[in-house]
C-alpha cells in the first residue's frame, strides 16, 4: 500500500509540483532544493583568525585562568530542597534565586554540582516562570564563566583596588555634603528591589540635593505613559491568558519567552488544546515576531501605521459597545484601506462577543496613545484577562526622556560626580545625545559593569560587577512578589554589588550585600526572623506579596482628545528597531550560546541585518547578504539585507544590540552593526524618513534555515479546527499503514518516548539553550554556522506556506527520534550506534572513529559531527560549566540527543535506594523541563497511565516519515489553528 500523503498546512496535499508546497525560503519557495551535502561544494577556506579560535572555544575567550579553586559563598544559603546543604560529591543540590531584567524578576531553579552551578531552569512555584526558562536565564550561566569579565578595579584605566575606592568615595562624600550633594547624580537600571529603594532614600537623606535618574535601553516608559493617559496615573498591566478567548496583539510580543512572558505562554498553550474550547489570537505587526507566527490571523503593516489600527478598532468597537460610543468618529478619522478595514471589522465582531474573554495588548515599543485605547477597550469589554496594578519600578520614568534630562545637567556642569550602575549608557543611548562626550565632562564619574564596554573607557573609576548567580539581592516579580537573589558561589573575580556602590556613599563600603539584605528584611519581620528568613532563601520568594489588583475609572475625555491630536499617516521609508530575540539590548552579546543559537523568525546567527519584505527587496533589487546603508538624521549604519517574507513593505527592521566595540567584549567585537545612529531621542524605535542606499557589497550570512534538509518531504503537520475531524481520519489510515519488513522488539521493562504537540510550540528555542546546557555542547563560531557545522542537538524548523507576503508558519522541534529501526545502527562499520533494552538509541563515543556513515544514513539529519576540538583548550574557569553527568565530547566523534539519559541513570539509582518504581514524572528532560509552553512531553510508553503514553495514543499524533519504517519514538501531535471564518 503507497503511503499516504498527510495534511501539511492546508487541507490537501500539494500534488508533485505544486508551488503551494511548504519552503524555508524564498529560494526554496522559487525551486526544490538540490539534495543536502553536510559539506558544500565551493566552501570558503576556514580562517583560523583568533576571533574564530574564540568562538570555537565556546564559553568566550580561553587566555586566563583563574587564580585558585572556586568555593561556595561565605554567607550561609538554603538548598530549594530543604535539605541539609551539606555537599556530596556527585549528588547536584538545587536552590532557588532570581534573574532581574529591566527590574523585574524570575524565579529560578539552579543546579549546583559541588559548589558549582551548572544549570538554570525556571522555580515551578515562582509566578514569572511556573517552571518555565527563557534563553536569557538559561545562557546567563555561560556568562558567569567567561574568562573575558571585568576583573580588576580601575580608576583612569590604572589598576586599583577595592580599598582604593572606597577611600575616594569618603573622600569625595565629605565635598558632597558640604553641598548636601547638589552634583551628586546616580544613573541606575530600572528596579524593584524594596532594598535598593531603602538605599536611595538613605542616600537622599545624607545628600538631599542628590538624583536618581533611572534608564534603560528597552522601552519602558511609554507603558506607564499610557496609564497616565488612561488613568492619570501609571499603572502596569498584568495579562491572564487563560482566560481569553481572543487576544489582538498590537505589537505585543506575548510569546516570545522573554522575562515577563514565560507565564503568558503556559497559560496561552492551555488555550490551544482542540479538545476544549481554543482561544483565537490576531496580530498586527511589522516584521515577523514569534507572536505573528503563533497568530490564527497577521495583519502586516508599517510602524507608523499600527497605532492608527489600534485608533480605528477603538472607532469600530465604539458601535458595538455603549461605553465606547463617544470614540465612533475615529473610525471615520482613521482610514484603513480594503485588507486592514475586513480585517479590523472582523476582529471588532470578535472582540464583543467574546466579552470578558477578550483583550487588547499594545507592545512597549507603541506610543502612550495606544496603550491608553488598549487601556479603554479592555475596560469596556471588562476583560478578565487584564487587571491592572501599581507599578513594581521605583521609577515608571526610565527613558530616553530621563536620560536627556541628565545629560542637558551633564552638558551645562550642574553635575560633579556621576555614579553609573545602567548597563552601557555610552552605547544604548540614542544618538543625538551623545552621551559619552557628556560623560567624559564629568568632573568625577564611576561606572560599575559585568565587562569593561564602550562605557568603561570614558568613566573615571571602573568597578567589576558581581554576576547574579555570585550575590545577594531582591526585587519584585512582574506581579509584585518578592523574590529573592542567592549567590550558589562565591565571587570568582571580586566585584561590587549596586547595593555595595550605594552603601560606600553612606560610609559603609565594609558592609556586605547580605549583611545589608538580611538587616533590612529583620525589620519587616522581627518575630521569629531566623526561621522566617531560611524559608523565604529556601522558596526564593515571600508568598502572598503580589500586588492587589486595582479598578481604575478610564479617562475617555482625556483618551479621545488625545486620539484627535494623533499625527497622520506618515509616508516614505520608515525604521524599525526592536530588541534582539538574543542579546537584547547588547548586554548578552558577549554569550557565544546565544550568538550562535538562530533567530527564532529568520534563523540567522552571530550578526543582526537589515530585514526587509520581498516586495521592498524587489524594489532595491538587492538579495540575502547585500550590503546597503541606512541613514537617518545622521552618518549610515551598513549592514546585510536578510530578506523576511511577512514583512511589511516599505520599512526596515534591525535588531540592536550589535556592532559592540568596548575593550573587554572581544567575542561580541565586530558582529554586526550599531544602531545606534538609527535611534534619536525623540524616535528611539520607529521613525520615517530613512534612506536605503545599495552599495553594492556582500556579506555571508550564517543561516541555518537551509540546512538539515527533509529532501522535500512534508513532515510538520497542520490543521484547523474546523478540518480536524478530517485529519484524524487521514492520520489514523497514515498510522495503519502495514510495515511488514518491521520485527517488533519486547521491551518489558521501561519504553521511552516522548510527544512534542505543535499546537503547543510557539518556536522561542528555550529548548534549544537548555540542551546546550545540559549536554555540554559546543558552539562553532559563524565560519563554523557558513559550512553547516552547528552542533545543537535539538533544532527548531521553521516552515512557511503559501503567499511570500503574507505566509502561514509552522515550527517543529527536531532531535533523535530514536527509532526501533534505526537506519543509523546497520551500517554503523564499528557498532558505535547501538539500541539498549529500553529503546534508546545509543551512541558509544569510545568506539565512533568518525565515518559518517550513520549521519549519512539518517533521514532527520539530526546527527552532529566535531569537526574540531572545541573544548581542548578551555581554561580552569570556563570548564566549571560543564555538566559532569555527561561526557565532554572530542574531535571526530558523532553526537547526537540521548533523552537526557544521565537523568534517567540518576532517577535510576534514586529509585533504587528509595526501594520503589520510577513514577510518570520523575524524568523530565532538559528541553522538556525548559518549554514555558508544554510542548514536550516525556516518559515511559509501557505505562499506560502516563501522560505520553496516552499523547500517543491522541488522534492526532503522527510519526515523522512514517511510511520509512523507522518506527520512531518520538512523536507529534498535529498542530491546530482557530481562524475566523469570516477571515479565512
Amino acid at each position: 500500500m503507497p503511503p499516504l500523503k498527510l495534511p501539511v498546512f492546508q487541507d490537501s496535499a500539494p500534488a508533485e509540483g505544486d508551488g503551494d508546497r511548504p519552503w524555508r525560503s524564498l529560494g526554496e519557495k522559487a525551486s526544490r532544493p538540490e539534495p543536502s551535502r553536510e559539506l558544500g561544494e565551493q566552501a570558503p577556506p576556514l580562517e583560523a583568525s583568533r576571533r574564530s579560535v574564540l568562538q570555537m572555544l565556546g564559553a568566550s575567550a580561553a587566555f586566563a585562568t583563574m587564580a585558585g579553586c572556586f568555593k561556595p559563598p561565605d554567607e550561609k544559603i538554603l538548598p530549594y530542597t530543604k535539605q541539609p546543604p551539606e555537599v556530596t560529591p556527585g549528588i547536584p543540590s538545587h536552590y532557588a534565586t532570581s534573574s532581574t531584567l529591566d527590574g523585574r524578576a524570575t524565579g529560578l531553579l539552579v543546579t549546583s554540582n559541588e559548589g558549582r552551578p551548572t544549570k538554570i531552569d525556571g522555580s515551578p512555584e515562582h509566578s514569572s516562570s511556573g517552571g518555565g526558562a527563557g534563553v536569557l536565564e538559561q545562557a546567563a550561566l555561560l556568562s558567569l564563566y567567561d574568562p573575558q569579565r571585568s576583573k580588576v578595579f580601575k580608576y583612569k584605566s590604572q589598576p586599583r583596588s577595592m580599598h582604593d575606592f572606597l577611600a575616594a568615595t569618603a573622600a569625595n562624600g565629605k565635598s558632597l555634603q558640604q553641598t548636601a550633594g547638589a552634583g551628586l547624580r546616580f544613573l541606575m537600571e530600572p528596579s524593584s528591589s524594596p532594598l535598593l529603594l531603602r538605599m536611595r532614600e538613605r542616600v537622599l537623606e545624607r545628600y538631599p540635593k542628590a538624583k536618581f535618574v533611572t534608564w534603560s535601553a528597552i522601552p519602558l516608559q511609554r507603558i506607564h505613559d499610557g496609564g497616565v493617559l488612561a488613568f492619570g496615573a501609571p499603572y502596569d498591566t498584568r495579562l491572564d491568558l487563560s482566560k481569553a478567548s481572543v487576544v489582538c496583539s498590537l505589537d505585543a510580543d506575548l510569546l516570545s519567552a522573554m522575562p515577563g512572558t514565560i507565564a503568558q505562554m503556559r497559560q496561552w498553550a492551555e488555550k490551544r488544546d482542540p479538545e476544549n474550547p481554543m482561544g483565537r489570537l490576531y496580530a498586527v505587526e511589522t516584521n515577523l515576531t514569534v507572536t505573528g507566527m503563533n497568530a490564527d490571523h497577521r495583519l502586516r503593516m508599517k510602524p507608523s501605521q499600527v497605532e492608527h489600527f489600534g485608533l480605528a478598532l477603538l472607532g469600530r468597537l465604539a458601535q458595538r459597545v455603549p461605553a465606547l460610543a463617544q470614540y465612533a468618529p475615529l473610525a471615520s478619522k482613521y482610514e484603513l484601506d480594503a485588507a486592514q478595514s475586513r480585517f479590523a471589522n472582523a476582529l471588532a465582531k470578535d472582540l464583543v462577543k467574546a466579552g470578558k474573554g477578550a483583550l487588547v495588548a499594545a507592545g512597549p515599543r507603541q506610543p502612550a496613545m495606544l496603550h491608553a485605547a488598549a487601556h479603554a477597550i479592555n475596560a469596556a469589554l471588562q476583560s478578565d484577562c487584564a487587571k491592572l496594578a501599581k507599578p513594581v519600578l521605583h521609577d515608571t520614568d526610565a527613558g530616553p526622556r530621563a536620560l536627556l534630562s541628565l545629560t542637558q545637567e551633564m552638558r551645562a556642569g550642574a553635575v560633579d560626580t556621576l555614579v553609573i550602575t545602567a548597563w552601557n549608557p555610552v552605547y544604548g543611548a540614542p544618538f543625538d545625545l551623545n552621551f559619552g562626550k557628556a560623560l567624559s565632562q564629568v568632573k568625577s564619574s564611576v561606572y560599575r559593569s559585568l565587562y569593561e564596554d564602550e562605557t568603561s573607557t570614558r568613566a573615571g573609576w571602573t568597578l567589576p560587577a558581581l554576576h547574579p548567580l555570585e550575590t545577594w539581592g531582591d526585587a519584585r516579580a512582574h506581579d509584585g512578589t518578592v523574590s529573592f537573589v542567592q549567590p550558589l558561589i562565591a565571587p570568582l573575580y571580586g566585584g561590587m554589588t549596586e547595593v555595595e556602590v550605594l552603601a560606600s556613599f553612606l560610609g559603609e563600603g565594609d558592609r556586605t550585600t547580605y549583611t545589608q539584605l538580611r538587616d533590612y528584611w529583620r525589620t519587616k519581620s522581627p518575630d521569629a526572623f531566623e526561621m522566617t528568613w531560611e524559608k523565604w532563601l529556601a522558596d526564593g520568594f515571600i508568598d502572598g506579596t503580589a500586588t492587589e489588583a486595582e479598578t481604575p475609572a478610564v479617562k475617555h475625555d482625556a483618551i479621545l482628545a488625545e486620539a484627535n491630536k494623533a499625527r497622520a499617516a506618515a509616508s516614505g521609508v520608515e525604521i524599525n528597531i526592536v530588541p534582539d530575540y538574543k542579546v537584547w539590548d547588547g548586554r548578552f552579546a558577549n554569550n557565544a550560546w546565544l550568538q550562535e543559537l538562530p533567530d527564532p523568525v529568520t534563523k540567522t546567527t552571530w550578526e543582526n541585518h537589515a530585514r526587509i519584505s520581498p516586495a521592498f527587496a524587489a524594489k532595491l533589487g538587492v538579495e540575502n547578504g547585500d550590503l546597503v546603508d541606512l541613514g537617518l538624521r545622521g552618518p549610515p549604519a551598513q549592514g546585510p539585507v536578510v530578506i523576511e517574507p511577512g514583512h511589511a513593505d516599505d520599512c526596515v527592521t534591525v535588531a540592536m544590540g550589535y556592532g559592540r566595540s568596548g575593550p573587554g567584549e572581544e567575542l561580541a567585537k565586530g558582529l554586526g552593526f550599531d544602531t545606534a545612529t538609527l535611534r534619536h531621542s525623540d524616535t528611539p524605535w520607529m521613525d520615517t524618513g530613512l534612506t536605503v542606499v545599495v552599495t553594492g557589497g556582500k556579506s555571508p550570512i550564517a543561516q541555518t534555515q537551509e540546512h538539515h534538509s527533509m529532501e522535500g518531504r512534508l513532515i510538520a503537520v497542520s490543521t484547523t479546527l474546523a478540518r480536524l475531524p478530517k485529519a484524524k481520519e487521514r492520520l489514523e489510515e497514515e498510522r495503519g499503514v502495514p510495515l511488514t519488513y518491521h520485527q517488533p522488539v519486547a521491551y518489558p521493562g521501561h519504553r521511552w518516548g516522548m510527544t512534542i504537540d505543535l499546537g503547543k510550540c510557539t518556536g522561542c528555542n528555550a529548548c534549544m539553550v537548555a540542551c546546550q546546557s545540559e549536554n555540554n555542547i559546543s558552539v562553532t563560531g559563524k565560519d563554523g554556522v557558513i559550512r553547516s557545522r552547528e552542533m545543537h542537538w535539538i533544532r527548531v524548523d521553521r516552515y512557511f506556506t503559501g503567499d511570500e507576503n503574507d505566509p502561514g508558519v509552522v515550527f517543529q522541534p527536531l532531535m533523535c527520534v530514536h527509532c526501533e529501526s534505526a537506519p543509523c545502527e546497520y551500517v554503523c562499520p564499528v557498532n558505535a550506534t547501538v539500541h539498549s533494552d529500553e529503546g534508546l538509541n545509543e551512541m558509544v563515543y569510545n568506539r565512533c572513529v568518525g565515518t559518517r556513515y550513520c549521519s549519512n544514513n539518517c533521514p532527520y539529519k539530526v546527527r552532529r559531527f566535531n569537526f574540531f576540538n572545541y573544548t581542548g583548550n578551555f581554561s580552569e574557569t570556563e570548564k566549571m560549566v560543564f555538566n559532569p553527568d555527561v561526557t565532554v565530547r572530542s574531535r571526530g566523534v558523532m553526537e547526537k540527543c540521548t533523552y537526557c539519559v544521565q537523568r534517567i541513570e540518576r532517577m535510576r539509582i534514586t529509585t533504587r535506594v528509595q526501594e520503589r518504581a520510577m513514577r510518570d514524572g520523575d524524568v523530565v528532560t532538559a528541553c522538556q523541563q525548559a518549554c514555558p509552553s508544554t510542548a514536550i512531553v516525556f516518559g515511559d510508553l509501557n505505562d499506560e497511565t502516563s501522560k505520553v503514553s496516552k499523547l500517543a495514543r491522541e488522534e492526532r499524533r503522527y510519526d515523522l516519515l512514517h511510511e520509512l519504517g523507522t518506527r520512531p519514538r518520538t512523536g507529534y501531535l498535529a498542530r491546530v489553528m482557530n481562524p475566523n471564518p469570516e477571515l479565512a
